[in-house]
């Protein structure tokens, strides 16, 4: 009886491990083939006074716009010393991470004249010396969101900057948007002294796309808006974190021209998907990309005498002061 119990759990052990193999298996078949499905982030054209933008880094360090809701009675100093909190880690979103690592105190706002004044205390020394580009970055386009600033100039302790504090990147004499953003060089002297343009793209952030900016250096005429626009379609191979294409296929320019803000643009037809409606990543991306250039106010786009747009709205161009994207809710 002894002998027949032995061989009963020699049997039994083979059969264990057999179906331990069998339930590993269909957990790694959920894992790698898991049919999720990938909210695609859009823009809207809405009125944007009740929306404020964050700039939150992902887990690969890249610069992600998050749009957030606000009330539209706070003031702009009020905003700003809100966006600071968040940038502390306020309340948190998965995927994203804050950019200090104990809370930074925005003490004061001044504006006068299209400038922005930030005063802080040695609370603004609250980051890695490593996150000090992203830093600098995330503070700038933050505070240059709201129509009223122009640029940006920053006081620790009463003192204008003229350099970070922790790895001294050097802070230009006029802060604005024109040093970039998720620039992947090196900081250095002459990296925000030159001229960028900056390109969007989507990345995947857990179950989410979003539409994230990257600059690019150029020595091209910044009045030259046909040259820009044409490097825009050109740049669809962008940096290993971010999406590898902005378009399937190539998008061409067929004729283009400016006039008082408003730009027309005729593109191929690669940009419309098989059923002939529009390829969203490819608009959104292009549409943001184009609001980067200081000189275009609308966007008017056709393929051939169609004018294209994502939405249902009857305008047949597309305010760039206007749009939100990347709407999120903590």
């Amino acid at each position: 009886m002894k002998q027949r119990g032995f061989r009963k759990m020699r049997f039994r052990k083979p059969m264990i491990l057999v179906f331990a193999c069998i339930a590993f298996v269909m957990y790694l078949s959920m894992r790698l083939y898991s049919t999720e499905e990938v909210t695609t982030s859009v823009i809207s054209t809405q009125h944007a006074s009740n929306i404020m933008q964050v700039y939150l880094k992902d887990q690969s360090n890249t610069l992600v716009p998050l749009s957030i809701p606000v009330s539209e009675e706070e003031s702009e100093e009020d905003k700003l010393k809100l966006m600071f909190a968040y940038l502390s880690g306020k309340q948190t979103l998965e995927g994203f991470y804050p950019l200090f690592q104990k809370e930074c105190f925005l003490n004061d706002v001044k504006m006068e004249d299209g400038v922005a004044c930030l005063y802080f205390d040695a609370s603004l020394k609250n980051y890695k010396k490593e996150d000090e580009l992203r830093v600098l970055e995330a503070i700038t386009w933050g505070a240059t969101q709201f129509s009223s600033v122009e640029k940006v100039e920053l006081y620790l302790n009463e003192q204008r900057m003229k350099e970070m504090p922790l790895g001294q990147t050097p802070i230009p004499e006029i802060l604005n948007r024109d040093i970039g953003i998720n620039h992947f060089e090196t900081a250095t002297d002459s990296l925000h002294d030159s001229f960028s343009l900056t390109v969007f793209s989507t990345k995947k952030i857990g179950s989410r796309e979003y539409l994230v900016p990257k600059s690019r250096r150029c020595r091209l005429d910044k009045q030259d808006v046909a040259s820009q626009v044409a490097v825009i379609l050109e740049d669809i191979s962008v940096s290993s974190g971010l999406s590898s294409k902005l378009h399937t296929d190539r998008i061409e320019i067929k004729n283009m021209n400016m006039k008082d803000g408003l730009l027309k643009v005729e593109l191929n037809d690669h940009i419309l998907a098989s059923d002939a409606s529009v390829k969203q990543n490819a608009y959104d991306t292009f549409v943001l990309s184009l609001a980067s250039i200081p000189m275009i106010e609308r966007v008017e786009i056709r393929v051939g005498k169609q004018i294209i747009h994502p939405t249902k709205e009857e305008s047949t161009s597309v305010s760039l002061v206007e749009m939100t994207y990347n709407e999120v809710e903590f």
